[in-house]
């Protein structure tokens, strides 16, 4: 029975040609290619907006830090010409420790029992 109603429905409609066929089938491909390549130029530039956004970050956070670098430094020039360590020394050297741990491992515990000059 299902043979029948297959057989009488394909009666009704005519037949394709070899050509239409092909027509078809390029624009099938070409449908498809065109999808592709969309999908890959979309998922490219997503890419490089989050590389741009990762180095804006970073800038960000490197600005952040550079006072703290700079402290650590003058810090240091001072404990350099009285041969102790301060207490403002010490602070500035473990803010300046901490934000770099903070920027690479956020999970850092970690505990400065003595500073010793070398």
């Amino acid at each position: 029975m299902t043979l029948n109603v297959l057989a009488t429905t394909a009666d009704k409609y005519r037949s394709v040609s070899v050509g239409e066929a092909s027509l078809y089938a390029l624009l099938g491909f070409l449908t498809v290619f065109f999808g592709i390549t969309l999908l890959i130029f979309i998922v490219w530039l997503v890419g490089k907006l989050m590389v741009k956004f990762e180095k804006a970050k970073q800038t960000k956070q490197q600005k952040a830090v550079q006072p703290i670098v700079e402290q650590v430094a003058e810090s240091l020039a001072v404990a350099d010409s009285t041969n102790t360590v301060d207490e403002q020394t010490v602070a500035v050297i473990m803010a300046a420790l901490m934000a770099y741990y903070q920027k690479n491992n956020p999970k850092c515990e970690f505990v400065v029992k003595r500073i010793k000059r070398i």
